[in-house]
């Protein structure tokens, strides 16, 4: 059983880094944000301010890159003035760079030490282990409920007494108040992980992890879900192909037929051996409940009935409550890996938290303006969306992520807030950017990846010891096809001064 949780947790660390691939929003106004003057600045050099390098105007002039396609911001966080502006006031889809303004507000609002509940109460009298009546579960949105995680919860529901379930398994989900969407609505993508929408009661980020295993002898291809499926809910149809395995291989294709028959499609080739795929195949009560049955077996229990969505009623009596791990340590999570369903999860939870139950995208999305505004950050034409930066309708400009960047670094939370950031050259989505280089390991960034947009913001630790922010924001299609060597070029040219 600890190889199965050890392997489980380690895939759940996978799936971050494949976290990288609604629409109408009000803009902040005067009258719904309360506004304060900024803290007091130290004392600070004088720098004056220029364009673009010549050596990255000369590289956008040769590929006929638009410079309007581009914005930047750099500055020393010890200089009075910015060292390069571009197109600094101009709005940018940000991408997952947004994510810095989602998860720096948790860390204000909500406090580093913050933690989620979530609640298990019995309906009916517990006798000899035995729950004569239904288990409910209530969530309150914890982004980070995995699979080490849920079983310590059910484990502890074990070591309480409880072993048999005579009733149901009752999902309350009620803490957020979001609106029925279309997960494939983004990119028509809807079983990839990273568009799986929001819940109050979401298991391992909604994903149903597939082992596919060729049998050549059988010339079919086994799947195995986890957490498991009753075998008749799976109709498999993969296809096994001979060739090599780059060339033959797809991702599965998940269709929802009737009685709740899951049929998974595509082609695999022997040489692939075999793989973990991770999908949506489920809505979040019914992925919650697999788990729970697949878990509780494993643990010596049983439930009677199936799984139903209903809210805690007056005589439900609390029987345990599970506490997730500090927010410091999701905000690592979800900057480092970009993960795009922890940080949905955390901007509804923000704004029940400053404007109360239940969350609403609404209130989220005040709530990071209302933060923002009152450090000092300036607001005006700030979407937020859903607070991930997977959107086509997200924007912020260059200086409103620079100005954020300079209150972050001296504020008494930057230490947890740096920590979460990609380190150049040596993790998350930073990883292969500059390694084994004189850069590597003195940077620390925030990226952003769409079609056509690309973005990277956060701290340089230039070669003469400066710390720079470093904001670059790029939209356009010849823009993105060139962003990363724009990119490049601005960090070496900015380590040298």
């Amino acid at each position: 059983m600890l190889g199965y949780i050890a392997r489980a947790w380690f895939l759940n660390y996978l799936l971050m880094a494949a976290m990288l691939p609604s629409p109408s929003q009000a803009k902040a106004t005067s009258d719904q944000i309360m506004a304060v003057q900024p803290a007091e600045q130290p004392v600070l050099r004088q720098q004056s301010t220029q364009g673009l390098p010549d050596k990255v105007k000369e590289f956008i002039n040769k590929k006929k890159i638009p410079e309007d396609q581009i914005g930047v911001f750099i500055k020393d966080v010890a200089a009075d003035a910015p060292l390069v502006l571009h197109d600094a006031e101009k709005l940018f889809n940000p991408a997952s760079t947004m994510k810095l303004l989602t998860t720096w507000s948790a860390l204000k609002v909500l406090g580093p030490a913050w933690r989620w509940n979530t609640e298990f109460w019995v309906r009916g009298q517990v006798i000899d282990g035995v729950l004569h009546g239904d288990l409910i579960i209530k969530g309150y949105g914890d982004p980070y409920l995995v699979y080490e995680s849920f079983w310590q919860a059910l484990n502890d529901l074990r070591i309480k007494g409880l072993r048999d379930i005579t009733g149901d398994i009752v999902i309350d989900n009620s803490f957020f108040d979001t609106p029925e969407v279309n997960p494939g609505e983004f990119d028509g993508q809807p079983t990839r992980v990273y568009n799986a929408p929001p819940s109050a009661v979401m298991f391992n980020f909604q994903a149903t992890r597939l082992l596919l295993t060729p049998q050549a002898d059988q010339n079919k291809v086994d799947i195995s879900a986890f957490p498991a499926l009753k075998k008749d809910m799976i109709d498999n149809q993969f296809k096994l192909l001979g060739g090599r395995c780059s060339r033959s291989f797809t991702r599965p294709h998940v269709t929802r037929l009737a009685d709740s028959v899951i049929r998974v499609s595509g082609k695999y080739a022997a040489d692939c051996g075999q793989r973990f795929v991770m999908l949506v195949m489920t809505s979040p009560e019914e992925h919650v409940f697999n788990a729970f049955t697949d878990f509780w077996s494993k643990l010596g229990g049983s439930v009677g009935g199936t799984y139903r969505i209903e809210t805690v009623q007056e005589g439900d009596q609390r029987f345990h409550v599970h506490t997730s791990i500090p927010l410091a340590e999701q905000i690592r999570l979800i900057n480092k890996w970009s993960n795009n369903v922890m940080t949905r999860q955390v901007l509804l939870s923000l704004g029940a938290k400053r404007y109360g139950a239940p969350a609403t995208l609404e209130k989220g999305r005040l709530a990071v303006l209302e933060s923002l505004d009152t450090q000092g950050v300036p607001v005006d034409g700030i979407v937020i969306d859903n607070g991930s930066g997977l959107s086509r309708y997200a924007n912020v400009s260059p200086a409103q992520f620079g100005r954020l960047l300079e209150i972050i670094w001296r504020d008494p939370y930057m230490p947890e807030f740096l920590n979460s950031l990609p380190l150049l050259g040596e993790d998350g989505t930073m990883n292969d950017r500059f390694r084994h280089t004189a850069l590597s390991g003195r940077g620390r960034f925030k990226t952003g990846t769409l079609s056509h947009v690309s973005a990277i913001a956060g701290y340089l630790l230039t070669r003469s010891g400066k710390r720079m922010v470093v904001v670059v924001l790029m939209n356009g299609r010849q823009a993105g096809a060139y962003s990363q060597t724009v990119q490049n070029m601005l960090l070496e040219w900015v380590f040298e001064q």
